[in-house]
């Protein structure tokens, strides 16, 4: 770190004829460094930001092919705009393929120039070109509480051997402090300018906040910008980006955020385009460049038009297929507001789907169900009942809302068919003994209600986007994959996913690596299991002794759609994945000659600490709790094994890991290296000790060749 500022400062010094001053002061001119991306073999784009310049088309960029600037291949006038909030952005053509280049960017003249630190790029190989590309991947830096030494490992072992950077989303993170997630402290922590345009999360004790505001926004970027080993990143090697959520909200849907579970409507078109803007001028990216390649964001390129897919071709051997996951995808499948006594898919259907041979075996094991307009209208006394019992819970489960509009959603609620098992807790819940008992059950149809699927609280991500009951939700997600005609999973959006088909299948290099912000791989926790069973405590929940899905956020969510994503791979030669997202690493064998590559995220709170704190939340401290959260990878990697819903085996996994991936793309065979820190180690800085990394990462490889995955690499 401190090699890469001496190098700086002396080319500074070279540049402004030993004026120490212009080159101290460049340092606050260029507060967030600089920065390169999405690499072609003829062109590149190079970032930086102006710190309230006083002449801010006193500006130009300069490009060499060495690091003293001696030989100047291209340079540009440019001029930083206040509405970017003073970042430039700009392509530059005309270079050569697979070859290293120098930037930098200088601002005023004679005595008064400022010099932006060198950067360092590199065009991709032209197409014709049979050369091993290497490059890194990374996702998931959560800055609040936490320190970048991934990325210092990353910095340390491959700085001259990678050729670019594949970021899979979550550049930042929108919250100030989540405390599910997050611990601020007084060196890492994020503050906004504007924080009455910010939306006020938590309790009133102890708020904290999501940024709303354009403001907000680039106080995030601002922040996250200005760890000086990020910077390095930016600085060594150009990078290509994608998001995933937390651009602009937890688990978010287009528009919609998370946060309130669906206790109001949180579609938001202002807040989504303040996050796209402040995206696409910070991201190192094209998109968001105007035809004469400098920054122009308008309508054209943010919300609902937003397009952020998109494909590179690195020579002869890599295709590299870049997805969005979040712009054009539909709600949950089981809304968070769900009423958990609905009954989702009705007997008559699942007859349909199941066949009536089997539906006869398994009747049994669904819920059984009333229509409730014609219950209400035989007995009007149990749906006027149940609604009261119903509203009350509506009102204990948010405060905001009177008698009238409680009434009003739970008549909503219980009309149609509805759960008998839901109704009998409502008048459970009154102190009214069992109305529909086992004799009156026996003669009702049955099917598969929210609280079937594990929906047990009125709004709740619980059975919703997290923790949900494996079996029924698929059998679910399949029923409304086929009445909608697919359209309920259409995550990719129709135009998107006929982009994929095309592009993978006419792709002409060796290894097509398709980068998607979530995971393809099934989390799935069996604890029916044989192997799982036994090691569960005494007062391990009944409820949960089954089969639980950790999070519906991902492809698990939309299963028919990623059954279809899986096929198209399968039949393009030598597909694999790389994906994010999940705070974890794995990696997956999809058994149809596809592979999937999940490096750890660089610092965001591990899957690992994400279970534990559910876990802990419904069980005490045992020795045999502490066992499944320590075991966790390899009871997710036990639960798939012979699972009806999916074809994939998860061949490594560790769950308590940060981290990040290097690729090799090689005529022959791709090489995959994942790094790996515990998790404990992230708040701790290495910044000044960088040497006592080598001795807490680890590294597991892999190597795929002639369709076969090899340990050991």
């Amino acid at each position: 770190m401190m090699l890469q500022r001496v190098k700086w400062l002396a080319c500074a010094l070279v540049m402004v004829g030993c004026l120490w001053v212009a080159a101290i002061a460049s340092a606050d001119m260029f507060p967030q460094s600089v920065a390169s991306g999405d690499p072609h073999p003829d062109s590149v784009v190079l970032w930086t930001r102006l710190a309230s310049p006083e002449m801010p088309d006193a500006l130009r960029v300069e490009v060499a092919t060495d690091e003293e600037f001696q030989s100047i291949v291209a340079t540009r006038d440019l001029v930083a705009l206040e509405q970017y909030d003073w970042v430039v952005k700009a392509r530059i053509e005309g270079l050569q393929p697979y070859t290293t280049y120098y930037y930098r960017f200088v601002y005023g003249s004679g005595a008064a120039m400022e010099v932006s630190p060198v950067g360092r790029t590199k065009t991709a190989p032209s197409p014709d070109m049979d050369v091993p590309v290497r490059f890194a991947v990374v996702y998931c830096q959560d800055y609040i509480g936490r320190y970048y030494n991934a990325y210092l490992k990353l910095l340390r072992d491959h700085d001259e051997d990678i050729d670019f950077v594949v970021h899979l989303g979550d550049l930042i993170y929108e919250t100030t402090g989540d405390p599910e997630f997050q611990t601020p402290d007084p060196e890492r922590r994020i503050d906004f300018e504007d924080l009455e345009g910010a939306i006020a999360l938590g309790g009133p004790d102890d708020p904290y906040y999501a940024a709303a505001s354009l403001s907000n926004y680039r106080d995030i970027y601002r922040t996250y910008r200005s760890d000086p080993v990020y910077q390095q990143v930016h600085e060594r090697w150009p990078m290509i980006v994608i998001w995933d959520d937390h651009e602009y909200s937890d688990d978010a849907w287009g528009a919609t955020s998370t946060y309130f579970a669906g206790r109001v409507d949180e579609y938001n078109e202002a807040r989504k385009l303040n996050a796209e803007q402040a995206f696409f001028e910070w991201a190192p990216t094209e998109i968001g460049l105007g035809d004469d390649g400098t920054l122009e964001i308008d309508a054209s390129v943010l919300w609902p038009n937003t397009r952020i897919y998109r494909d590179y071709l690195f020579g002869r051997n890599l295709h590299l297929v870049l997805t969005d996951y979040r712009t054009y995808r539909p709600d949950h499948i089981v809304p968070e507001d769900a009423f958990p006594g609905t009954i989702a898919v009705d007997e008559p259907a699942l007859i349909e789907l199941l066949t009536e041979p089997v539906w006869q075996a398994v009747r049994g094991s669904f819920d059984p169900y009333v229509d409730m307009d014609v219950l209400g209208a035989a007995f009007p006394i149990l749906r006027q009942t149940a609604t009261l019992a119903a509203a009350g819970g509506y009102m204990q489960a948010d405060p905001t809302l009177n008698i009238s509009a409680a009434i009003g959603i739970a008549e909503q609620a219980l009309s149609g068919n509805v759960s008998t098992t839901v109704l009998n807790s409502l008048f459970a819940g009154l102190g009214i003994a069992e109305v529909f008992t086992p004799e009156v059950t026996a003669t009702l149809p049955r099917g598969i209600s929210y609280a079937y699927v594990g929906k047990t609280g009125l709004y709740s991500s619980i059975g919703s986007r997290n923790q949900y009951l494996w079996d029924t939700f698929n059998l679910l997600a399949a029923h409304r994959y086929l009445s909608t005609g697919g359209a309920a999973q259409e995550a990719l959006g129709g135009a998107q996913t006929a982009w994929l088909q095309g592009t993978m299948l006419q792709s002409p290099a060796t290894w097509k690596v398709l980068g998607s912000s979530v995971m393809l791989t099934p989390l799935l926790v069996d604890f029916t299991h044989p192997a799982i069973e036994p090691m569960l405590p005494d007062d391990f929940p009944p409820y949960l002794r089954t089969r639980i899905g950790i999070t519906a956020d991902d492809w698990d969510g939309f299963p028919q759609k990623k059954l279809e994503i899986l096929g198209l791979l399968g039949v393009v030669p030598n597909s694999v994945v790389i994906s994010g997202d999940i705070h974890a690493a794995f990696v997956t064998d999809h058994k149809n000659g596809v592979y999937e590559f999940t490096s750890a995220a660089i610092s965001s709170a591990t899957i690992g600490d994400e279970v534990a704190r559910r876990i802990g939340e419904i069980l005490p401290p045992s020795p045999e709790r502490d066992l499944l959260l320590q075991y966790l990878a390899t009871l997710l990697q036990v639960s798939t094994i012979g699972d009806p819903y999916t074809t994939s085996d998860i061949v490594y996994a560790n769950t308590w890991a940060h981290g990040f991936s290097v690729l090799e793309a090689g005529p022959e065979a791709l090489l995959v290296t994942l790094y790996e820190i515990p998790s404990s180690e992230i708040f701790t800085s290495y910044y000044d000790d960088p040497e006592a990394l080598d001795g807490l990462f680890q590294t597991v490889t892999f190597r795929v060749q002639d369709g076969e995955l090899i340990p050991g690499g």
